[in-house]
């Protein structure tokens, strides 16, 4: 009898913790909403999407707090966020995927896919698989590159990983974890390589809309459209203030593979049951297979385990490694598959326990890592039956001691600058072009009284400049977020000259994405305009029966060259570059984007009469797009065939959607008043009617020194309409004499007795000038290149 007494009361008690946990598993924390409000207010967070999964069902998805400081506007689980890194996932998700349908390994070796992938280190480069792009072990110092992606530079994924070999290894590979994002983008390069669709497509539509995330975004600059989403808000010490051009300045469509997804707590909810249930979406559709989710959670890279503060001594872990994508920790007795995301104004942290079936999802719009944290331990510990814990004091208190220690560092400056000395130099001194190996040509120049730096490639990248002491200035940035300040040291020589100049972060608590950049001195040269005119005279004289006109600039010096400038030539194809940019223009103008799809057709108005005419595949120089008509095409591919294959339907295909009139206004609008873009290709009507498309070298060149200059529609826009004439397949002109490490970006036209090219000239040491060549008279084609060839390298040999 006495073991009976005994027993019930066991099997009571058993029953009664099993009755608290069912209770638990099903219930949100008591006082969840109260607790996150006070969250917000200790960290002065103004808006955070929460979500929390268990068993597959989604228990909260809820916004808290507001979207933008100093409004009403509320956030709710619909609210879009930067999730940043937390995109690293999808771009592991996505090559999982890729192996699963049999199109590569894990052990491929990169180069198998991407053959022009190289490192600095060559047996790095021949050793790198699909897997090490993801676990951080490549021997790269931490975050390198890093300068090229946050804010945006103007550079293309394949541009920024063209500079890879300029970034010396600091550790053996596969020997030490240091966090990088720059392989995540070549990640991103081989799913696009591999797949046949670009990064963002390949994540639309085989994860987003598998797994039910509605309103997420793969294309970074897509958030433009959108109306539901949070500001980014910086935080300097104690004060929070919106970022206003936070969609411009934080991360580039280059990026979108480590960083550029945003997405809302509705969709991360169902990302995560997705991931908990080894693959399988909230509607009970795979993604993945189980095997394949375990294996992106296994870790492969073991990271150092830090000690934490004693104000959170319970999240002290024992282990914490890099999976695929993920990080791999332990809290308490519990494996956490995990990650965090950064991006100035936004920070993101998942937290999945597969023990327990739970997920919880934070994205905040204000940089404060103790806000998320205070609310995800406070979850975990409710879920998991943990003590209470202070985690919103413990986490209030770190911040206070770096604020104060902040604090006192600033206030230590600002005593060391009151004592400075004057500059050793004149102020236009220190002026000049330099160049910096992985963001190209920068600039200092005099603007309101004070020096201020420019990078060329990256137009958000801006600093004023302020006298400190000795040769040294505080680099203040503009507009990114504080504390964005560093150091700008000049290296003299004895003659005075700058030999270098060092740009420095001392602040660790700073928001700019680079430690140290080293700019060397661009020497620039000046051009024998008197030998250049006698040694193309020379040349030009051996065809009477052609004229010419030759317009240069030197970007550089302003340095110009002229030969029959303002003479009128039927324009040929170069007035496809007009077109380009009016629909760049467009495009910046919200007409459309340059990724939306449009019909392939072939039938097209006069602008004598309105009557119809089509294009003939046998007179065009590009013949894949008429297998395609009735097709729906992307404006970008349009682009890219009217420019790079000199597509007639293309041209015309694009002309009928931006109008010719608006090309001849942009033009105007430039000076370039010269330029007549009248009409489309091969309406014959129009010819007959002596109604033709014209320009003089002097205007073409006004227009590529905008594009070179970054100064039409936008650096970015600039950018990528540069990248389309870079990949130019008619080379036999203005590239075809220089050296292989000289690029050009250029856009030829030739009809009967015309052959004409133009475009930009990058020298190796990081100058630039713009060069339009036209000719009339020739009656071979090949006689013309030629000449016109042997002029573009007379032009270099004076510059180089």
């Amino acid at each position: 009898m006495k073991y009976v007494k005994l027993l019930i009361p066991a099997v009571l008690l058993s029953f009664l913790v099993f009755v608290a946990r069912a209770q638990r598993n099903a219930s949100l924390p008591p006082g969840l909403d109260a607790y996150i409000s006070k969250v917000l207010q200790g960290f002065n967070v103004p808006g955070v999407g929460v979500a929390i999964v268990k068993d597959g069902k989604v228990l909260l998805s809820k916004g808290y707090g507001v979207k933008r400081l100093g409004t009403s506007d509320p956030v709710d689980d619909q609210t879009l966020f930067l999730i940043a890194s937390n995109s690293k996932a999808f771009t592991a998700t996505s090559l999982a995927l890729l192996v699963e349908d049999g199109k590569i390994s894990w052990e491929d070796k990169v180069i198998q896919h991407l053959p022009w992938f190289k490192m600095s280190d060559p047996y790095v480069t021949a050793s790198m698989t699909v897997r090490d792009l993801l676990v951080h072990h490549s021997g790269l110092p931490a975050y390198a590159g890093d300068i090229m992606l946050f804010p945006p530079a103007t550079f293309s994924r394949r541009e920024i990983l063209s500079r890879l070999p300029q970034i010396p290894l600091r550790y053996d590979f596969r020997t030490v974890y240091a966090y990088d994002n720059i392989l995540y983008v070549a990640a991103g390069e081989l799913v696009a390589s591999v797949s046949g669709m670009s990064w963002e497509d390949f994540v639309q539509e085989r994860i987003f809309k598998k797994v039910g995330m509605r309103e997420s975004i793969s294309r970074y600059s897509d958030l433009q459209k959108k109306k539901n989403f949070s500001f980014a808000h910086a935080r300097s010490y104690n004060d929070v203030r919106v970022v206003e051009k936070f969609m411009d300045q934080n991360i580039g469509d280059a990026g979108n593979p480590a960083g550029g997804i945003v997405s809302n707590a509705a969709d991360m909810a169902n990302w995560l049951i997705t991931q908990l249930d080894s693959g399988r979406t909230p509607l009970k559709e795979r993604v993945l297979t189980p095997a394949a989710t375990a294996d992106l959670w296994k870790i492969i890279r073991p990271m150092p385990i830090s000690k934490v503060d004693a104000a959170i001594k319970p999240a002290q872990s024992d282990f914490w490694g890099y999976a695929s994508g993920f990080r791999a920790y332990n809290y308490g007795k519990y494996k956490v598959i995990g990650h965090g995301g950064a991006l100035s104004g936004f920070v993101s942290q998942i937290a999945m326990v597969p023990d327990l079936n739970l997920g919880v999802v934070v994205l905040t719009n204000q940089a404060s890592a103790g806000a998320y944290w205070s609310i995800i331990y406070q979850i975990l510990d409710y879920y998991m039956g943990n003590p209470a814990f202070d985690w919103l004091g413990g986490y209030k208190k770190i911040q206070d001691s770096a604020v104060a220690r902040a604090l006192a560092q600033r206030k230590k400056v600002e005593v060391e600058k009151a004592l400075g000395d004057k500059p050793s130099l004149p102020l236009e001194k220190y002026a000049g072009q330099f160049m910096e190996p992985m963001l190209g040509r920068a600039t200092v120049g005099i603007e309101g009284g004070g020096l201020v730096l420019r990078f060329d490639n990256s137009e958000h990248f801006v600093a004023d400049l302020s006298y400190f002491q000795y040769n040294n200035f505080i680099a203040s940035f503009r507009g990114m977020g504080l504390p964005t300040e560093a150091y700008l040291s000049y290296a003299l020589n004895a003659d005075g000259s700058i030999d270098r100049v060092r740009l420095k972060v001392t602040d660790p608590a700073s928001q700019l994405d680079f430690n140290e950049l080293e700019l060397t001195p661009i020497k620039d040269k000046k051009m024998d305009t008197v030998a250049l005119r006698k040694a193309i005279n020379a040349e030009t004289s051996k065809y009477p029966e052609a004229s010419f006109a030759v317009a240069f600039k030197d970007l550089g010096t302003g340095q110009q060259f002229f030969v029959n400038e303002l003479e009128m030539f039927h324009a040929a194809s170069t007035m496809k570059t007009p077109v380009l940019m009016e629909t760049y223009k467009q495009a910046a103008a919200g007409k459309f984007s340059i990724h939306d799809k449009i019909v392939v057709k072939n039938s097209f108005a006069s602008i004598v009469d309105g009557s119809s005419y089509s294009l003939s595949p046998a007179d065009d120089s590009e013949q894949e797009l008429y297998t395609l008509v009735g097709k729906e095409l992307t404006i970008y591919d349009s682009l890219h065939r009217m420019i790079t294959k000199s597509s007639n339907l293309a041209t015309n295909i694009i002309i009928d959607l931006v109008g010719a009139r608006n090309v001849m206004s942009t033009m105007k609008e430039l000076g370039a008043n010269k330029i007549q873009v009248l009409r489309g290709v091969e309406d014959n009507k129009a010819y007959q009617a002596g109604m033709n498309n014209t320009t003089n070298s002097y205007d073409l060149m006004l227009v590529f020194e905008q594009l070179a200059n970054g100064s039409f529609v936008s650096k970015s826009a600039c950018a990528e309409m540069i990248r389309i004439l870079q990949d130019q397949y008619f080379r036999d002109i203005i590239p075809a004499l220089l050296p292989a490490n000289v690029k050009t970006a250029t856009k030829s036209g030739s009809i009967t007795k015309i052959a004409h090219d133009s475009g930009i000239v990058y020298l190796p040491d990081g100058r630039k000038y713009v060069v339009v060549l036209l000719s009339r008279g020739f009656a071979d084609h090949g006689k013309a290149s030629a000449a016109l060839a042997q002029l573009s390298k007379l032009i270099y040999d004076q510059v180089r």
